[in-house]
């Protein structure tokens, strides 16, 4: 009788979360992005909202809210009442970057924006002014070795995937560079391209062009295997740096306590998604790959990847300002 009892009480609590599951949902849901608009998460939020909307019957709505590298965005999602109405579509800077760039965050991303699932994962190039005599990463080190500390790299900022590769970089190959971070990407870009800044690691959508105009010099590419887009330009790790990677990543986030039928729901939705051949074809395209992990897999993911990011911002010295 006893254990009845308890069977009845706890099918009680339970039978709320189970109903809102199933009607879930009802009305159109929000996926904030913490970074502006135009750029990779922007556009894959987008990309995945219209699909979603398919699949649960219910409108997406993808809305900006940047600032202080995507924690403004990502504490207004973890301040959200936590009923599948509101996600976070967010990635290596909120979840794996963040904790260890900001002395105080007004939130805990793994605790109170837990992960749904992974989407994408994308590399940096690693690119030259034209007129630099480098025609490879061997011939960058090289020069770095003779010019200790007067080469520059440019950045979309401190912290961002492009500075940390190249920190990376300077602490493999046991090299000196001096770091100019831009207020963004763009202006990041044109810096190399009018030869006041020498190198830089970025996204391979917004470098490509410029590669293939001749306005930039790309010597390698950051992700461990090669890229579809440039399929004949190495890695860094086959260019003398074994195991050498540094990613971008991106993925589905929900506020604590969001009911597990939801975000399974969600899960499994977003992995249909990634599956289907016209996201295979156009995600490449976009300089991304599809990489789907769900929730257990990306928690375990980011664990490793923010204690690996963490190592090298506290021996580098790197802080948010």
């Amino acid at each position: 009788m006893r254990l009845l009892k308890v069977a009845v009480a706890c099918f009680g609590l339970l039978a709320p979360v189970l109903g809102h599951a199933q009607t879930w949902p009802t009305g159109p849901v929000r996926m904030v992005v913490p970074f502006g608009a135009g750029g990779t998460a922007d556009i894959l939020a987008r990309l995945v909202a219209e699909r979603l909307h398919e699949s649960l019957g219910q409108p997406v709505v993808v809305e900006n809210r940047p600032g202080a590298a995507g924690n403004i965005g990502a504490a207004a999602v973890a301040n959200s009442k936590p009923d599948g109405y509101t996600l976070l579509m967010s990635g290596s800077p909120t979840h794996s970057v963040g904790p260890h760039l900001f002395k105080r965050l007004a939130y805990d991303p793994m605790r109170d924006v837990p992960p749904v699932a992974m989407i994408a994962a994308s590399p940096n190039l690693l690119v030259v002014n034209s007129s630099l005599p480098v025609k490879s990463l061997k011939d960058l080190v090289q020069l770095a070795r003779e010019k200790p500390g007067q080469l520059t790299y440019s950045s979309a900022g401190i912290g961002t995937s492009g500075h940390l590769a190249a920190e990376l970089l300077k602490k493999a190959a046991g090299v000196d560079a001096r770091h100019v971070p831009f207020k963004s990407g763009s202006e990041a870009v044109t810096s190399v391209i009018a030869g006041q800044i020498d190198f830089m690691f970025f996204t391979v959508p917004a470098l490509l062009p410029q590669v293939e105009a001749g306005k930039l010099r790309a010597l390698a590419i950051t992700s461990l295997t090669r890229s579809q887009l440039v399929p004949d330009l190495p890695t860094v790790a086959e260019s003398g740096y074994p195991g050498f990677e540094a990613l971008g990543w991106y993925g589905v986030f929900a506020p604590r306590d969001t009911p597990a039928p939801v975000t399974e729901r969600l899960s499994g939705a977003i992995a249909k998604i990634l599956n289907s051949p016209e996201l295979q074809k156009r995600l490449p395209k976009l300089g991304v790959e599809s990489k789907y992990l769900n929730a257990a897999q990306l928690t375990e993911f980011i664990k490793t990847d923010s204690a690996n990011w963490g190592a090298l911002i506290k021996a580098a010295g790197i802080a948010a300002k």
